[in-house]
């Protein structure tokens, strides 16, 4: 493969990564948060201890982002003062593991309002999510490192796989809560969605053998991606894409979809209850715009054999001109270039399901301000899922303060220490959370981190709804 060959490689793994807005599984302290009304973002059923909320722009802004094996540490060499002083591709090719993950989420909502009926809590929600997952092998990492001498023979090829599901779109919620009876509590919420871009990957692997004889490359490709963009990208006559078409609004809200969040708690006595809960069951119906990215090897010449670019090397003529002779080298490498051409074609309308996660706690509180919880989580990643277990410790301080400590274990992951603080001050509810404090620290070598921050306005109740004269939780209908 040529230098250029394996640069096509690099820029596109760089492409489909930056095409990533950051999950693979959200665990926040926020979730555990009996003071903060973005709890019911995990637990639809929780009965919140206020009249009313309302937030605006700045009332939830999270981030997420899961990296089981790309390391900062790994990706240099360091001199005697700790400076990074050469990239070291061998390295990062060592430390990297067969099969390989990125995750990120981003969530911000732009609007909320909660309002307590006289039975009953309706919720009314509008924001933003951006989420993706990328799985990719070792292969083009050690291909880079040690170059094709290291892949010889037809049983110890060179391959690069990855699979890749990005999206982006807005979502609407109209959510109502009910306490049934003391015991139980329901939750749901109807979300109406807007796609605003989906990438996504139904093959994407490519294999070089190199022969152990006459060291021939041969090279098999196959690439096909689906892309759902805003009309500003459009694909041309020559089938080439464009980014500079019209735009307006109103395309983004063109591609709708809908989505259900459902949850019940049930309390066996005034400690002990339990939770199950399953969020973003739904789809996205990709209905404009549509673009099909698929690459196979073209038939560009001397090197192409039957869907195969073969490579015998070249004879010592044509070497000294490639080594010699700028324009020649530019003619020879814009050559192997059009063996590897992307392709981009309209294509006809598609659905894609959301990844539907599904929640069971427990909870056991001390008292009224004390509450301990554990709980197990799965999320559901194409044809696999992603799962996490937390513990944690919420409490509640002077009557204004609001601290939550946990513990998560993920997949490649088990450092995850979070802390969560929420401040009232008058009607105004402050909070800043992180499940992963040591990545604080430490960001290009964690392997997860979530942050969430927000300003709401809770009006409370006029007295707590989980307290009662004993200062245990009570629920009232």
């Amino acid at each position: 493969m040529s230098m250029r060959g394996v640069c096509r490689y690099c820029a596109l793994f760089l492409m489909v990564l930056a095409v990533q807005p950051l999950l693979a599984q959200e665990v926040s302290p926020v979730d555990f948060m009996r003071l903060n009304p973005y709890q019911m973002n995990a637990n639809p059923a929780t009965d919140l201890p206020y009249q009313s909320v309302m937030s605006l722009v700045i009332g939830n802004i999270g981030l997420d982002v899961q990296n089981t094996t790309l390391r900062y540490d790994n990706l240099f060499e360091f001199d005697a003062q700790g400076r990074p002083s050469v990239v070291s591709l061998p390295k990062l090719a060592n430390s990297l593991k067969e099969n390989n993950y990125l995750g990120v989420n981003v969530n911000i909502d732009l609007f909320t309002l909660y309002k307590r009926l006289k039975k009953g809590l309706v919720t009314i929600n509008y924001g933003v999510k951006m989420q993706s997952d990328a799985s990719y092998n070792d292969g083009l990492f050690k291909l880079l490192a040690y170059g094709n001498g290291a892949f010889v023979g037809e049983d110890n090829p060179a391959k690069v796989d990855m699979d890749v599901n990005a999206m982006a779109y807005q979502e609407l919620a109209l959510g109502y809560q009910i306490n049934v009876d003391e015991k139980l509590s329901l939750g749901g919420k109807a979300k109406l969605l807007f796609g605003v871009a989906d990438v996504k990957t139904d093959v994407f692997n490519a294999t070089l053998i190199t022969d152990a004889d006459s060291y021939a490359l041969r090279m098999y490709e196959n690439i096909s991606m689906r892309l759902a963009m805003p009309n500003a990208v459009y694909v041309d006559e020559n089938g080439r894409l464009k980014g500079n078409g019209p735009f307006s609004v109103g395309e983004l809200f063109r591609n709708p979809g809908f989505g259900l969040d459902l949850a019940a708690e049930y309390r066996f006595d005034e400690r002990f209850s339990v939770v199950a809960a399953i969020h973003d069951l739904g789809f996205l119906h990709w209905g404009k715009n549509d673009i099909e990215m698929k690459s196979r090897v073209n038939d560009a010449g001397q090197f192409y054999d039957n869907g195969v670019f073969l490579y015998n090397g070249m004879d010592i003529d044509e070497l000294q001109l490639i080594t010699s002779d700028d324009g020649y080298r530019e003619q020879f490498f814009d050559t192997l270039q059009r063996y590897f051409q992307l392709e981009f074609t309209p294509m006809g309308k598609y659905n894609t399901a959301l990844n539907t996660n599904l929640l069971l706690r427990a909870n056991y509180d001390l008292d009224a301000n004390n509450r301990f919880s554990a709980q197990v989580q799965e999320r559901f990643l194409g044809g696999g899922f992603s799962p996490a277990f937390t513990v944690a410790y919420c409490g509640s301080f002077f009557d204004n303060l609001n601290v939550c400590a946990t513990y998560t274990v993920m997949p490649h992951s088990y450092d995850n220490l979070g802390l969560g603080v929420s401040a009232m001050i008058e009607t105004c509810n402050i909070y800043l959370t992180t499940n992963n404090l040591i990545g604080l620290f430490k960001p290009l070598n964690t392997s997860a981190f979530n942050a969430q921050v927000g300003i709401v306005f809770n009006l409370f109740l006029p007295e707590r709804r989980y307290v009662d004269e004993s200062g245990m939780p009570k629920y009232l209908e």
